[in-house]
């Protein structure tokens, strides 16, 4: 997908860290991911080069707890994806589903 497309699935809802949803993001090469996309400090500079960070649906817990915790979006929990590689993102279900903990 080119940079606004990923972009206009993401930015507005999603980069700022409100209303989260699970997302099922298809790459090339048969990859799929589950998680969601979050904004760090990078995001714009990212965004320039189409590419988003995300996290991964089995690091979100860690995520949010060391998130509430220290109160840092930490890195570590999260991948880049080149948005040349993304064939679709689907949303899936609300990130409070007590079935996604």
């Amino acid at each position: 997908m080119n940079k606004e497309e990923v972009a206009t699935m993401i930015k507005d809802r999603y980069a700022e860290g409100s209303n989260l949803s699970v997302m099922r993001v298809i790459c090339k090469d048969d990859v799929t991911y589950y998680g969601y996309f979050n904004s760090f400090s990078d995001f714009s500079e990212l965004m320039e080069k189409n590419r988003y960070r995300f996290i991964p649906r089995n690091n979100s817990k860690a995520f949010r707890e060391e998130h509430s915790k220290k109160g840092v979006f930490n890195t570590t929990f999260s991948i880049i994806i080149n948005g040349e590689d993304i064939l679709a993102i689907e949303f899936v279900m609300p990130l409070h589903n007590p079935e996604f903990n």
